[in-house]
């Protein structure tokens, strides 16, 4: 009985556990059913989207840069392929097995293919970053390692190679304080409603006509929706999902003309700093622009670390070459500023064309106490006004500066345009200023505590004290010697569609009117007309067979060198001028004997080309 009583209880004991566990394994089917129920059901919508994202990249195709071209047509920037070697978290199977094998790759001399470095560093951010997202490994790979790493493709998934543009500025640092260059997007730029929609990883303007015409020539970037395998491989484009294609910038068509640009570059000694500028008086379009020390705008098209040092050694530079001094760069503008005082004389009645009212030039003026001496300290003589520019009296200016004030000096001075922005399509520029007692004070006084005084009029009558820009000057010369409208500079001609349909164009752009009369006008003429034509003048160098030049030099006294600025400016021809050109070298002498060669060089290769192409305004 008791035997089987214990054997019952064994069998109640085991039905019991057989239970528990039918109960247990039912619970847990249960729950996986509700799971499995929960999952397919209710959530999946969610589970579809993250299933297509497994197996579906998104990728921006990012749009080609706009070019730009010369007044004729001939490229001047452009864009080049580029190829990235790009690492995508979602698409590793083993990220530190692929780490290490990316490390061990080498060139056929044993260097390593890859920096150790940067590796670490991409990876180690894939972890915390969108893991679809890409990172740059290798940035500009050159052929040998785009090849090495598309043979090995099956061997490192996550690894892949990308194509996307970059620019090219085809005659090295031709033209590059114009042009300007692109770099990667910053913070600040993001935050700015300017650059609102860009993405962080863009390239914009930073300088010059890339920031100025930044919006017209970036161009409107793609999207594409690619299926890729398990190993992240693309398999091809998903046609039912949304893609676009990428819509090319508009290209800039500039009122450059190449060829002078080069004449006025190669004519620019590289050991001196300073600036070229030469434009059309009748509309303003900028034909050479040049500043010197030149740069090399293509370093912020080459990978991080040449980008890094190629700044490094811009930014530690003190001749400051990223400077367009064209336009930023201010100077006393010297004896170039002769002929605006004598336009004054004339408008006041104080002088005329064969008047010689003045003290006969002994060498030197004396002033109360002070004693100003002119440059040529034999002294000229007595000399009218057409005299005194031929041969750049300081003497008769001095006397002609005293006898009628600064005000009417400074009116004829800014009917020019001379100490305000002219307006160019530049990101930047600088005003420059004209001194009378007012903006004397304001400048000095507090600062250096010096006060106005009359005898400043000496100075400021032959242009030592006021400051102009190389750009102020050339656009003043150029309305001066055609004695109509002063135009606003501009660079830009026409903006084409990537269909080759214009777009925009500049067109011409009126400042202000200039007031002079025929008589006036004529004396100015007949004196800057014998700074280059007649004996003892002083800009004989930017003489031009057969054309008619009018031109003033200039030495520019300044407090942070031995040597005097070096100026000239000039308009041809006389009659009809089609070109005025402004050149300063800081510190470099007598603006005949050092600036006046180059724009001689700028005058003569602007009317040979004008003879070659058929004549003024000749278009191939």
């Amino acid at each position: 009985m008791a035997w089987g009583t214990r054997s019952e209880m064994d069998q109640q004991r085991r039905y019991a556990r057989t239970r528990t566990l039918l109960a247990f394994f039912g619970l847990i089917l249960l729950v996986l059913a509700a799971r499995l129920l929960y999952l397919q059901v209710f959530r999946y919508d969610e589970n579809l989207r993250l299933s297509e994202k497994n197996r579906m990249r998104m990728r921006t195709i990012v749009a080609e840069r706009g070019r730009i071209y010369d007044r004729f047509g001939e490229p001047l920037v452009r864009n080049r392929a580029s190829w990235q070697v790009m690492i995508t978290r979602a698409d590793m199977t083993n990220p530190d097995s692929l780490k290490e094998r990316l490390l061990s790759l080498r060139f056929a001399d044993g260097a390593p293919v890859f920096d150790s470095a940067l590796v670490s560093v991409r990876f180690e951010q894939s972890r915390w970053r969108n893991k679809y997202g890409s990172l740059r490994v290798y940035e500009d790979a050159p052929p040998e390692v785009v090849a090495l790493v598309t043979e090995r493709a099956d061997d490192l998934p996550g690894v892949s190679v990308e194509v996307e543009s970059r620019r090219e500025y085809i005659h090295g640092t031709l033209g590059t304080h114009v042009f300007g260059y692109i770099a990667p997007i910053d913070e600040k730029e993001l935050a700015s409603p300017e650059f609102e929609g860009y993405p962080n990883s863009a390239r914009v303007g930073k300088k010059g006509l890339e920031a100025s015409y930044e919006h017209w020539l970036r161009g409107r970037d793609g999207l594409q929706y690619v299926e890729v395998d398990a190993f992240g491989r693309k398999i091809g484009l998903l046609k039912s999902m949304p893609n676009a294609e990428a819509v090319s910038g508009n290209s800039l068509v500039l009122s450059m003309d190449l060829e002078l640009q080069k004449t006025a570059e190669e004519a620019f000694p590289d050991s001196l700093k300073g600036a070229v500028v030469a434009l059309d008086p009748r509309n303003g379009e900028i034909l050479a622009m040049v500043s010197s020390p030149r740069l090399e705008s293509n370093i912020f098209s080459l990978d991080s670390l040449s980008r890094k040092k190629g700044w490094q050694n811009i930014a530690l530079d003190s001749a400051r070459p990223l400077n367009n001094r064209a336009v930023v760069g201010v100077y006393p503008p010297g004896s170039t500023f002769k002929p605006f005082t004598a336009l004054a004389g004339l408008r006041k009645g104080a002088i005329t064309e064969t008047s010689k009212p003045f003290q006969p030039c002994r060498g030197a003026f004396r002033f109360g106490k002070r004693v100003q001496h002119c440059w040529h300290l034999a002294g000229h003589g007595p000399v009218n006004v057409v005299d005194a520019l031929r041969v750049s009296c300081n003497v008769f200016f001095y006397q002609l500066g005293l006898a009628i004030g600064m005000e009417p000096i400074n009116e004829a001075a800014a009917m020019f345009g001379l100490g305000n922005k002219t307006g160019v399509d530049l990101e930047y520029e600088h005003p420059g200023a004209l001194i009378d007692s007012v903006e004397y004070e304001r400048r000095y006084r507090k600062r250096l505590g010096w006060r106005w005084s009359r005898g400043q009029i000496l100075n400021l009558a032959i242009g030592q004290g006021e400051l102009v820009t190389p750009l102020q000057l050339a656009n003043a010369y150029g309305a001066l010697v055609r004695g109509d409208t002063l135009w606003r500079p501009h660079l830009m001609q026409a903006i084409v569609s990537p269909a080759e349909r214009v777009v925009a164009r500049y067109g011409k752009r009126p400042l202000h009117p200039v007031s002079m009369t025929p008589e006036e006008h004529e004396t100015i003429l007949k004196g800057l007309e014998a700074v280059t034509s007649a004996a003892g003048g002083t800009g004989h160098r930017m003489a031009v067979p057969g054309v008619r030049v009018a031109a003033k030099t200039g030495s520019a006294e300044n407090p942070h060198g031995d040597k005097t600025h070096a100026w000239v400016a000039a308009a041809a021809p006389i009659e009809d001028a089609r070109i005025a050109v402004a050149v300063v070298m800081e510190n470099a002498g007598h603006g005949g004997g050092v600036a006046g060669p180059v724009a001689g060089a700028v005058l003569r290769k602007f009317f040979e080309l004008e003879k070659l192409r058929g004549g003024p305004d000749a278009r191939p």
